[in-house]
């Protein structure tokens, strides 16, 4: 996984993207977006990753951050090369 890792931290690079990810032995990639504007953060996120290939699985919003009424949440996203 580690090339995968490189091709993603590369990824984030060029996009000027700040997220930690964890990509576990079954190739499944969780990326954590803390506090992120719904507009620049998680949709430029997810059309970034789609681009590149990946496929999205979904994503988890924590119960505290869903109904907040707030443009700004947390969220983890799955993803699978």
């Amino acid at each position: 996984m580690a090339k995968e890792e490189e091709k993603i931290n590369q990824l984030f690079k060029e996009n000027n993207l700040h997220y930690d990810f964890t990509i576990n032995d079954n190739a499944f990639i969780e990326i954590f977006v803390e506090n992120g504007d719904w507009k620049h953060d998680h949709i430029r996120l997810k059309n970034i990753m789609a681009t590149a290939g990946y496929v999205f699985l979904g994503r988890h919003i924590p119960d505290t951050e869903e109904n907040s009424g707030d443009d700004s949440f947390s969220a983890v996203y799955l993803y699978h090369v």
